[in-house]
């Protein structure tokens, strides 16, 4: 009884999956980095966005990437926004461990 979204990965970077149920998903869109649905619950009737990040590593597309989600979520005013995913951020250098034992 689910309904999905998705954006297909790119080159070895992941693609992006949304799953829902029990809410009313009006339109899907997906963007470089992002995957947007706009919906309502169904029981409550509260209109909502929710957005899929699988973010870059690269500093520069990250930041390109929160400025345009940021005039994203301004333009939606008062509406409930949900921002998930993976935002490729690393809290200490041992995260950037790689397999070949370098950083």
């Amino acid at each position: 009884p689910h309904v999905f979204s998705y954006r297909p990965s790119v080159g070895a970077s992941g693609g992006l999956l949304t799953l829902w149920d029990e809410v009313e998903v009006w339109s899907s869109e997906g963007r470089e980095h992002v995957l947007w649905c706009h919906g309502q619950f169904t029981k409550s009737g509260e209109e909502f966005s929710v957005t899929n990040v699988y973010a870059p590593c690269d500093p520069g597309a990250k930041q390109k990437l929160w400025d345009s989600l940021s005039v994203r979520i301004q333009t939606l005013g008062r509406s409930r926004v949900c921002v998930c995913g993976d935002f490729n951020a690393v809290g200490s250098i041992e995260e950037r461990r790689s397999a070949r034992g370098g950083y």
